[in-house]
């Protein structure tokens, strides 16, 4: 199986696909919902499908493979139109050397993980945008995006409150990269940090994040904020050093670490 699978709350359910990133599936009394798809290595449409009897809509949180990868299986897709294109874009190639990198931190083993040979292909959803403020109506629940670019131009949250999970994607990350393309990398920083710290003075919201990667604790996510507030303060400065498969120059406030620069410069250092 490609996936570990866990009901972290009564009809919400945890993804871990082979070590790569986090998927998440919320049940509600009318319809489901599928919150990121993953790097597609294997048929998840029919382990959705396997445990809900209800319709389904499937969110992304931001158009980078290792979160939209996936997204192929389904029929249609919902995405901030600022990570469109980026999802779009998505090939076969770029899953594959998704799968490399990890290979090469030691994230995963070598030649453990490969994509399904009937999942290579590059079949690309429907698509249709979310925005800030946009309600998604489960029936006995509903969950409602937050727009947080930082990470990437179209980067969301997307927040269950009546289940109290916060689906953070890879905003509030303990490597917390911001790489958002900007000409003011400081004004990045500040809006990132200003909508985080709205999302979570929301105390009794939710109590647990939903991370593109792992699950999250609160105070966790609240460090990584923290980290930005001390870049923003003046009061810690970057080191170039290495970070999982990236080298570049990096915040480190307690164990987060925070990159704020483009991609490619974080690659080809």
């Amino acid at each position: 199986m490609c996936w570990t699978v866990k009901e972290i709350k009564k009809n919400v359910w945890y993804f871990d696909e082979s070590g790569l990133d986090a998927m998440y599936l919320v049940k509600g009394s009318d319809r489901a919902a599928v919150i990121d798809t993953g790097t597609g290595i294997g048929d998840f449409k029919s382990m959705i499908e396997s445990l809900i009897d209800v319709p389904y809509v499937v969110i992304i949180t931001h158009g980078h493979v290792d979160h939209a990868g996936g997204c192929g299986q389904f029929s249609e897709a919902y995405i901030s139109e600022a990570d469109y294109q980026a999802a779009l874009n998505i090939t076969v190639e770029d899953r594959e050397g998704y799968l490399k990198n990890m290979e090469s931190s030691g994230a995963v083993s070598p030649d453990a993980v490969k994509i399904a040979e009937e999942m290579k292909n590059n079949q690309k959803p429907e698509f249709h945008f979310v925005k800030d403020g946009d309600i998604i109506d489960l029936g006995d629940k509903t969950l409602k995006i937050f727009d947080m670019p930082g990470h990437t131009a179209g980067s969301i949250c997307v927040l269950d409150e009546t289940d109290k999970v916060l689906f953070s994607g890879d905003n509030v990350n303990d490597i917390e990269l911001l790489c958002a393309p900007t000409e003011d990398r400081g004004a990045l920083l500040e809006k990132w940090y200003g909508i985080g710290k709205k999302i979570f003075s929301q105390e009794n919201a939710f109590d647990i994040c939903g991370g593109g990667h792992c699950l999250i604790s609160v105070e966790k996510a609240k460090d990584t904020l923290e980290c930005g507030k001390q870049i923003l303060d003046g009061k810690i400065n970057a080191e170039i050093q290495k970070v999982h498969f990236f080298h570049g120059p990096f915040y480190r406030y307690k164990d987060i670490y925070l990159y704020n620069g483009s991609f490619e410069e974080l690659h080809s250092k």
